[in-house]
């Protein structure tokens, strides 16, 4: 049986902690893959640790050890998100999750086409089944919704993404400072209004493009993560060099 990772969001775990297992974890571990007591099993804790654990019973697991502190990027990337219509915005947190944002922060917006959700415990679901498939070890937050105008005031170290800028994408990536949380805002469906750009202008923040092509805002934030991410990498590696 390959190994199983399963998160598990305790305030606390140490080694002979009892984890009770919601009715969720317990459909997956016994009914999709066929664990039984005894069966041993990797449980993380969504901080950055993982543990090895047993299966008691069909509704128990018991912490054996910590296996390893596991260091994840040093950096830390907070996505901000125009708020999207149902499973665009499901796919957001996914891949967003897969790619290892630390933050998920939606917004509301001029353009945004919805003005509100209740799907935030909803979304907190996708974000831990995405971790555990990712081989991650890190939830990301997702905070609640927020408007944009109140946002943007706490991002000074970020790049808002707009399909009109001639600013290179490098460059913006290469101003940022790695060792504070860098911002990336991604609009709704409709885009940014221009005195949406005009206030981040004013707020610092670099303003860049993902080229020529006009994005579904989806497809805008998986791939903007992926550059930004790959980017920054690159980034640090030379300057420890």
């Amino acid at each position: 049986m390959s190994d199983t990772r399963l998160c598990i969001q305790y305030a606390e775990i140490f080694p002979s902690t009892l984890i009770a297992l919601s009715a969720e974890d317990r459909k997956y571990l016994f009914k999709v893959l066929r664990y039984s007591a005894g069966d041993t099993l990797s449980v993380i804790d969504g901080k950055g640790k993982i543990y090895r654990a047993r299966v008691i019973d069909k509704k128990t697991l018991e912490i054996l050890y910590e296996e390893r502190h596991y260091q994840e990027d040093i950096f830390s990337i907070f996505l901000c998100q125009g708020l999207l219509k149902g499973e665009r915005m499901e796919m957001v947190i996914q891949k967003a999750t897969e790619i290892g944002v630390k933050k998920i922060i939606p917004f509301v917006s001029e353009r945004c086409i919805i003005k509100h959700t209740r799907k935030i415990e909803r979304w907190k679901k996708i974000a831990k089944e995405a971790t555990e498939q990712s081989g991650s070890i890190t939830v990301p937050e997702i905070n609640e919704m927020v408007n944009f105008s109140d946002l943007i005031k706490q991002a000074e170290n970020g790049i808002l993404f707009w399909e009109n800028s001639e600013a290179s994408l490098m460059q913006a990536v290469l101003e940022l400072t790695p060792d504070r949380p860098i911002f990336l805002f991604i609009g709704p469906e409709g885009g940014f209004s221009p005195e949406e750009i005009q206030l981040a202008e004013k707020r610092g923040m670099k303003i860049a493009s993902l080229g020529k092509r006009i994005l579904r805002a989806e497809t805008a934030s998986i791939v903007s993560l992926a550059l930004v991410n790959f980017l920054l990498q690159v980034k640090i590696e030379k300057i420890k060099l």
